[in-house]
């Protein structure tokens, strides 16, 4: 089937109202950290423009403030648009998206509750549709706030509606009003946080919705009728006693539909352990709850599609489109826009990794489209308020400072090393017009990819995409490779290189232990060889489940290095049926785990009989295994049939400090310059091609 066809449905014009979309592709809004004192900012500018060059169908820009600073949860990097001094920031952002034709929407928000916690400010700052106290809230991520009087709930009516009409004069094509997740109006919505019993009540559907239908009937009064008004509603709250559910939800669309709105954006949130459906993928690992109601979602696809039963389920009931995200690719988009399960497909971190996504559907590219993991590294870099990142896309945020430009003058680069810094630095350094030749010493390139592909979880992340990607890649792009060969100095008197660029990867640690060297003992090294040498015969997946199975690896295994390599290896022996204890000198486990994963895989490693011990100092190894102080300043054997070392790499300098100075441009990155995970090595090897 020719691509134009493939994805007829979704390149389709779509229309929200009066508004008509050049695709069904919608970016949904999720905050950037770009934001600088509340506003936007030439680096948010940018952001945002490359999604609209890139072809997306419409963009909901991050969620934004009506209140300053009591209505926002990111005091730092959070934005707002309380004021009409803010207008002229917000029209040169919807200048750069409007360049390329593409229309953009500001979504606004009341933190309520969810106010964020600064030094100073009480409960008179904050504001909550009913007052709860401190036992009664789900964690201490909320503090109490004071209960809204009736006036002041028809102030803050008409504080969002003032908002919209600065949306409107600054350009903006229509407004989505969040009502979901823990904001303040889902305050209204939820039984959970909504305690009162008055016109704005818990006591029907009606008074629930009535503060949200009020919003919206009072935007469109101010901005006119045919001014887009989109909604964001949660389907479900897990994790709370009389949270929504899904039948209530069911009932809340029509009334938002006959108040006014245009859209309805379908989501869920959860609470504690099921706070991880933000990311839907990631409520999977490293098992599924056993409390989570399964039943009105689909799990079919290891959380790709999660959420649509719930949108499908409220579509139902209204006329006026119907649109969710959660790891929505542009194959499952179209199948479900065949279905009539939605009429919009939600779109974030596939957006982010390549904003180019839309354009390359269709041109037929879809080889070239980069491609999300499902990490959670662009959630996990917004952990206390710092800007977004990308694991594939080191450009993110940076766009005008890191667009590939053709090289002024086209050189003869070598690159050593084929893992994810060599070969990111040769599909950019080739991108530009440079002559690359990329010399691996193994025989296939990813480097550690595929080892790390078999260790974490496949329904999460599936690294084998990102490297047949990277292959992909290295043949478009004209890319000499060579396998089974290491780069010396015959190599470079052959090819005579005008840059070298090493990407060789870091050596293993080993810690000082008395008997290291112990039978018992698996170092990093060892181990690497083992699966380096099984993936010869097995690919990844199937390797996987052969180790079920049978694995060369004792019943009792001690993990010294309780960092992201060994958690997430506790994870796959514990599901191999291996008793682990997990140890590090480090105050704390889980360096380098995106932030929301340790809460239930640490939960969950317990539950599974694992021991975790942190900030131990290791004494000695013996026969029957580990001998180790605790914290505690117990001394203790844990015994064990195997130990295994799984210290983050150290740096390798050797193949550096042996060439340098034999040529003016050589330059070291990823794990031989400096010990990091995959996105550090992606960004290097990014940096250093745009500058060549």
């Amino acid at each position: 089937m020719a691509e134009s066809r493939r994805f007829e449905k979704l390149m389709e014009p779509g229309y929200i109202g009066s508004l008509r979309t050049r695709n069904r592709i919608i970016k949904t809004a999720a905050g950037t950290g770009y934001a600088e004192n509340g506003l936007p900012s030439e680096r948010m500018n940018g952001f945002y423009g490359s999604l609209a060059k890139g072809g997306v169908g419409l963009i909901i820009m991050e969620n934004c403030a009506v209140e300053w600073p009591r209505g926002t949860h990111f005091v730092k990097t959070g934005l707002r648009f309380h004021d009409d001094r803010c207008i002229p920031y917000h029209s040169r952002l919807i200048e750069a998206v409007h360049k390329y034709d593409c229309p953009i929407f500001i979504q606004f928000v009341h933190a309520g509750p969810w106010f964020a916690k600064q030094e100073g400010v009480g409960p008179k700052e904050r504001v909550a549709v009913s007052r709860l106290e401190v036992n009664e809230l789900p964690s201490d991520a909320w503090i109490p706030g004071k209960e809204l009087t009736i006036s002041e709930i028809h102030e803050l009516v008409d504080i969002f509606a003032k908002a919209a009409e600065r949306a409107k004069q600054a350009g903006y094509d229509g407004v989505e009003i969040n009502g979901s997740y823990y904001h303040f109006i889902n305050g209204f919505l939820s039984r959970f946080w909504n305690r009162r019993h008055d016109e704005y009540g818990c006591d029907s559907l009606e008074n629930r919705a009535r503060f949200y239908c009020e919003v919206i009937c009072e935007v469109k009064r101010r901005c006119g009728k045919d001014y887009p008004v989109a909604t964001n509603l949660n389907a479900v709250e897990f994790g709370l006693k009389n949270g929504t559910a899904l039948d209530e939800a069911k009932g809340f669309a029509p009334l938002l539909e006959a108040a006014g709105a245009d859209l309805v954006q379908v989501r869920v949130t959860g609470y504690g352990e099921y706070f991880s459906l933000l990311l839907p993928e990631h409520i999977l690992y490293p098992e599924l709850p056993k409390t989570l109601d399964y039943g009105i979602m689909d799990l079919s696809r290891h959380g790709k599609g999660i959420l649509v039963p719930l949108a499908a389920a409220i579509k139902r009931g209204v006329t006026v489109p119907v649109a969710c995200a959660g790891r929505l690719d542009p194959e499952l988009g179209e199948e479900i826009l065949r279905q009539g399960q939605l009429d919009f497909i939600g779109m974030t971190r596939f957006l982010i990794a390549d904003p180019e996504l839309p354009n390359k559907i269709a041109a037929g590219r879809l080889e070239d489209i980069v491609p999300c993991p499902g990490c959670g590294y662009c959630s996990h870099t917004r952990k206390g308020d710092s800007p977004m990142r990308c694991r594939m896309n080191a450009a993110v945020g940076r766009e005008r400072e890191y667009e590939i430009k053709p090289a002024e003058k086209k050189k003869r680069v070598l690159i050593a090393g084929g893992g994810p810094a060599g070969l990111e630095a040769a599909r950019v350094a080739a991108s530009r017009g440079h002559e690359v030749k990329l010399f691996e010493k193994e025989h296939t390139l990813g480097g550690l990819l595929p080892l790390a592909a078999l260790v974490k979880d496949f329904e999460r992340q599936d690294l084998l995409k990102t490297a047949r990607y990277f292959e992909t890649q290295m043949t478009k792009l004209g890319v000499t490779v060579s396998l089974g060969k290491e780069v010396d100095r015959p190599v470079m008197k052959e090819i005579n290189p005008d840059v070298v660029i090493l990407a060789t990867g870091g050596v293993h640690a080993m810690p000082k232990i008395p008997r290291i060297d112990h039978r018992k003992v698996i170092d990093s090294a060892m181990l690497h060889r083992k699966l380096k040498t099984a993936l010869k015969f097995f690919g990844p997946k199937t390797l996987g489940q052969l180790t079920k199975l049978w694995m060369p690896i004792g019943k009792r295994v001690v993990i010294i290095g309780g960092a992201i390599q060994g958690c997430q290896l506790a994870a796959y022996l514990v599901k191999r049926g291996r008793k682990v204890t997990l140890v590090d000198t480090a105050e704390t486990l889980g360096e380098g785990l995106p932030y929301e994963n340790p809460v239930r895989l640490f939960k969950w490693l317990n539950e599974k009989g694992a021991t975790m011990l942190a900030a131990v100092r290791y004494e000695r190894i013996t026969d029957e295994g580990l001998v180790v102080t605790t914290q505690e300043g117990e001394r203790k054997t844990i015994e064990a049939d195997s130990i295994i070392i799984t210290l983050p790499l150290l740096p390798d300098a050797s193949l550096f400090s042996s060439l340098k100075g034999e040529l003016a441009e050589i330059y070291q990155i990823g794990d031989c310059r400096e010990s990091g995970l995959i996105h550090d090595a992606v960004a290097d090897g990014s940096r250093i091609a745009r500058n060549i």
